[in-house]
């Protein structure tokens, strides 16, 4: 039993993955996990521990069982065998096998018949999963030797370098320092940081277009969207920091920041990150001139930061005052005066703004987007759309 556990943990430290053991009665005999999982998610894991133990009792005892369930949470199991005889097994998981977008999460939510309001849980814990891709099939291999085979201690050596003087892969000797167009972008780089951190994002705009005149698909041979997401993942990273320079607080920089993340991964075409380009300028400069420059108090700016992080889910005017410890009446005048406008104004223009972002991306249905930026009812969302905007959702995509 001592070694099965020993087992257990070196697999959770070699891969970063949950592990349990479980007997043939499926009681746990070790169960090494970050305890975050959504109760649905554990009662689906009851489920499917039943069927993964139905396939490993009448498999080989050199086999590993793969199962992916209805909130794309994939699983491997190996047999425990005692005298060929099966006595248990080792399971692993939950992991993915792809990047969960959005759409992937919604599909998750209708098929577990869950509300909408699951959307952001749901994404949160998703970000917790290690993704493995198709690199499953070589760990389920070796598990299965790990599990069945006795435990070898293993010495460790230590092994001395020769000496020779380290010298760089690059020197700056390797390149002419003199080139105009490089010089250009890291200037044009410069200047649009600077436009970040003070919020002026038309100069911004105007800034990116002249650092992206450098053309980097190279570094990525024969995937040239790969290397497009990475350039864009290294904008978010220098938006994100020229913000937090700006004043920016650093839990929202981190919410903003994690938000494009995602949507950069999930982009399948090079005009996606083009949008997201601009879209991240355009949120890190409507930060640094909300939450630094204008010079809000206290209690507004943590009402924005707040809606500004949940505005998708179900809130309204006392939920927020709930949420930031102040009187509902006090949050509403003091908002409506440093604003002009009301709370729940600002939560709907908020939803819009989103909503117009996922219309510009067009991987989601219009019905799709507005129960995702918060909405109850599609009928609702597009009365509100229309009201801000001036056109319904439909025409704006249209348009």
């Amino acid at each position: 039993m001592e070694e099965l556990i020993r087992k257990c943990w070196q697999i959770n430290k070699a891969f970063q993955i949950g592990v349990q053991a479980i007997d043939e009665e499926l009681k746990t005999i070790i169960h090494i996990a970050d305890d975050n999982e959504p109760i649905m998610v554990v009662e689906a894991q009851k489920r499917m521990l039943v069927e993964m133990q139905k396939e490993l009792r009448q498999a080989n005892k050199d086999s590993f069982c793969y199962q992916t369930d209805s909130f794309q949470l994939s699983y491997l199991a190996v047999p425990i065998n005692e005298d060929k005889r099966y006595k248990g097994m080792v399971v692993v998981g939950p992991f993915l096998n792809e990047r969960v977008t959005d759409h992937i999460i919604w599909n998750v939510i209708k098929e577990n018949n869950l509300d909408n309001n699951w959307l952001k849980p749901l994404e949160t814990y998703y970000k917790t999963l290690p993704l493995l891709a198709h690199t499953y099939l070589a760990i389920g291999d070796l598990i299965v030797n790990v599990v069945i085979n006795p435990h070898v201690n293993a010495h460790i050596i230590a092994s001395n370098n020769s000496g020779e003087q380290y010298r760089l892969d690059v020197e700056p000797e390797d390149y002419d320092q003199g080139g105009i167009e490089i010089k250009q972008r890291y200037e044009a780089e410069k200047k649009l940081l600077y436009y970040i951190e003070i919020g002026d994002k038309e100069n911004a705009m105007k800034a990116m277009l002249d650092h992206h005149t450098g053309d980097f698909l190279y570094r990525v041979p024969g995937n040239p969207l790969r290397a497009r997401k990475n350039i864009t993942f290294s904008g978010n990273t220098m938006y994100r920091i020229a913000a937090g320079r700006g004043g920016v607080e650093p839990q929202y920089l981190h919410a903003i920041s994690e938000k494009f993340a995602l949507k950069i991964e999930s982009a399948v075409a090079m005009s996606e990150l083009n949008t997201i380009d601009v879209s991240m300028i355009d949120e890190y400069c409507e930060a640094v001139k909300h939450f630094a420059i204008l010079g809000y108090s206290p209690v507004v700016k943590k009402a924005l930061m707040y809606i500004n992080l949940h505005f998708n889910d179900s809130i309204n005017l006392q939920y927020v005052a709930d949420e930031i410890g102040f009187n509902r009446t006090y949050l509403a005048k003091k908002f409506k005066a440093e604003t002009n406008l009301s709370v729940i104004d600002y939560i709907q223009r908020k939803r819009i703004d989103e909503a117009k972002f996922l219309i510009d991306l067009g991987r989601l249905s219009t019905t799709e987007i507005g129960l995702q930026v918060g909405f109850s009812s599609y009928n609702y969302f597009c009365k509100i759309f229309k009201e801000i905007t001036g056109m319904t959702a439909t025409e704006y995509k249209r348009s």
